[in-house]
């Protein structure tokens, strides 16, 4: 059978991994980008990440997510990961809306998966994780994107897409980087106005919500404790699969992904030309379905959030099951390849 794992490596990695195999302790990082229900394909590799990856580990690992990435983290971050991804997934296939829902309600339903993967003591075990450093992205919303009035805010995401499409950084006219982290943050974001805040068990909710919370869909969450006043929203508007122009500690970034291509911003999926440049791709290990695997999947793509949309909540919730079950072959793949130490030889240049 054809490989059902893209895997694509910088310079730099590409040369350390065909050199030394795998090693978990040689990557310092990892990443998690939004995407929504994009991420059940994933479900079933997180696994093995779990077991594979960051329980061998020796040294503290540095992740960084936003949205649906940030939700992902908070269960690898938890004492036992695997009940948590369990909880984690059965809630979010779970949700369910009978008529189309206002935002309010998505965001109430967004609150309760959280609290579900969490269970009773995750909080505390991310806050308190040894393992892990977590880094949470948001943004904090500016004058002309701060309101959840329907028409203001989508004039203002209609004026901040303009704005993106001549510079991605006038988009810090309109949205603020917020970055919340456990411990001493160790990954530092550039641009964007970018502050840090540190994350507690008053305001870990929030800022996880908030991380997710995508702009006409969800409420924007005000106010957070300890950060700045504001309305935060979901951090895949400036991060949707990060720009790379970041600073991280020595060593190899993994990059598990739904795709095997990198889009900086949410308002960058239409604008090809787009594309990440940053001195941190040379570190970075992307793993991600291969297209050919993804067409054969039920409904012939990764799900996503039109799925509400096209498909009954019973048809949307077989699919989805189906997706997780068929992307068990690409946790198998990338079992074997971790364990013989062969993600150097299967792996293509990153560019």
């Amino acid at each position: 059978m054809p490989p059902g794992l893209t895997i694509r490596a910088g310079r730099r990695a590409l040369a350390r991994l065909r050199d030394g195999g795998f090693d978990p302790d040689a990557f310092s990082t990892m990443l998690g980008a939004s995407g929504g229900p994009k991420w059940l394909v994933l479900s079933r590799m997180d696994r093995v990440l779990a077991g594979q990856f960051l329980a061998p580990r020796r040294t503290p690992l540095s992740v960084a997510g936003s949205s649906i990435g940030t939700f992902r983290h908070l269960c690898l971050a938890q004492s036992d990961p695997l009940a948590a991804l369990d909880r984690f997934e059965e809630a979010y296939i779970g949700q369910a809306y009978e008529t189309e829902p206002r935002p309010a309600e998505v965001s109430r339903q967004s609150e309760e998966i959280l609290n579900h993967a969490f269970g009773m003591a995750g909080r505390a075990e991310v806050l308190s994780s040894t393992k892990i450093v977590s880094h949470i992205v948001a943004v904090r919303s500016r004058a002309p994107v701060a309101s959840d009035a329907r028409l203001p805010l989508a004039l203002g995401l209609g004026a901040s897409a303009v704005a993106n499409a001549i510079d991605r950084r006038l988009l810090a006219g309109f949205f603020e980087r917020a970055v919340f982290h456990t411990g001493e943050p160790s990954l530092t974001f550039h641009g964007f106005g970018t502050h840090t805040i540190s994350l507690t068990s008053e305001n870990i909710d929030d800022a996880a919500l908030a991380s997710g919370s995508i702009p006409l869909v969800m409420n924007g969450v005000t106010p957070i404790s300890g950060a700045r006043t504001g309305r935060y929203r979901d951090g895949g508007i400036v991060d949707y699969h990060f720009d790379f122009e970041f600073d991280a500690p020595d060593g190899l970034i993994l990059y598990p992904h739904f795709f095997d291509g990198i889009t900086p911003g949410w308002f960058d999926k239409a604008l090809k030309w787009r594309r990440p440049r940053g001195a941190a791709l040379e570190r970075t290990v992307l793993i991600a379905p291969a297209r050919d695997f993804v067409a054969k999947l039920p409904g012939g793509r990764v799900p996503d959030r039109t799925d509400f949309r096209e498909l009954s909540t019973s048809e949307r919730q077989t699919r989805w099951r189906g997706i997780v079950t068929e992307c068990g072959a690409l946790a198998d793949e990338l079992s074997d390849l971790l364990a013989r130490g062969r993600l150097g030889d299967v792996a293509e240049p990153l560019t």
